[in-house]
């Protein structure tokens, strides 16, 4: 066995223990020595170590033939073909730029960028302020790349939906309250939802998602959705992850009001409606914690769903 067939069956172990047996992730793991095997040669990498921070598939630094760079594999389908396309279109700008890629087979190939913004120890609004000027270039693109939603699936009628069922099926009625909010609040935006305000959302822009780049923006995205939305949506995003934020707080009255500063902050500097910002803003905090539990990372999960309880009006 060569030293790049070793370290691909360690990448192969490693992503093995990472992803566990959850269902959602198996269909990447079929095959995969066989794959890296192939783009190896294909577009001449040499494989080195596997990324650990994020939920969903592999993301692995390699050497694209004396690039340095990175390859992230994932399930093929419909959401991945949104995000190579997303990435494409931005040409880097905003976005991580993409080398190669093979939507069929479920891979593509980015610039390799530094670290997470999340991992910056900068505080919320600094964050907030370098996730708004990413979103910004961001929202530059078309927003023809993505098929406008059929009538009652837009993204908050999705995240109502999502609310209702788990609410239906779960017999813990700790957040029984935030889980109602969330459920009225989405429902709203739903209804006056105006489609020509849409632009094209990166749909999950929180701290992890921001890579530390060279220039401007400070930050660039990876991983995006790419599907229509008013652009509140991305913006109630990125407040949406300062659980530990909002549990510090002395008490409700204090982590409200800092939510709602930080919410105004963020909706200034995108020129965006400040308190549909805060109603995606909550939506998300708690549709993010039933993810979460669906995903097996409950000790997280419980801190999205207790910030939201937190963040209940009176």
């Amino acid at each position: 066995m060569t030293g790049q067939e070793e370290q691909i069956a360690r990448v192969v172990t490693t992503v093995r223990a990472q992803v566990g047996s959850h269902p959602a992730l198996a269909p990447v793991l079929d095959g995969l020595g066989e794959l890296l095997a192939e783009l190896v040669q294909r577009w001449s990498l040499t494989v080195g170590e596997v990324y650990g921070e994020g939920l969903g598939g592999p993301v692995v630094a390699v050497d694209a033939d004396g690039t340095p760079a990175v390859l992230k594999i994932d399930r093929v389908g419909p959401a991945f073909t949104a995000q190579v396309t997303t990435l494409e279109a931005a040409q880097g700008r905003g976005y991580a730029a993409v080398l190669a890629a093979d939507s069929p087979r479920g891979v593509v190939l980015l610039e390799r960028l530094g670290t997470s913004l999340a991992s910056s120890r900068l505080p919320p609004a600094a964050q907030v302020d370098h996730l708004a000027a990413a979103l910004r270039l961001a929202w530059e693109l078309p927003v023809g790349l993505a098929p406008a939603p059929a009538p009652g699936d837009d993204k908050a009628a999705q995240l109502a939906g999502i609310v209702r069922r788990f609410r239906q099926g779960d017999d813990d009625d700790r957040w029984g309250l935030a889980l109602d909010r969330a459920h009225e609040l989405a429902r709203h935006l739903s209804a006056t939802r105006d489609p020509l305000r849409d632009v094209l959302c990166h749909g999950d822009p929180h701290p992890g998602n921001a890579l530390q780049a060279n220039g401007i923006p400070r930050y660039k995205l990876v991983d995006p959705d790419g599907f229509r939305c008013e652009p509140e949506y991305d913006v109630g995003v990125t407040v949406r992850d300062f659980s530990r934020e909002v549990l510090a707080s002395r008490d409700h009255r204090t982590a409200r009001a800092r939510h709602d500063a930080l919410c105004d902050l963020a909706a200034d500097l995108t020129d965006t409606d400040p308190e549909r910002v805060r109603q995606w803003a909550f939506v998300e905090r708690v549709t993010t914690g039933l993810y979460l539990r669906w995903f097996r990372d409950d000790e997280v999960a419980e801190s999205f769903l207790d910030a939201a309880t937190v963040l209940l009006p009176d």
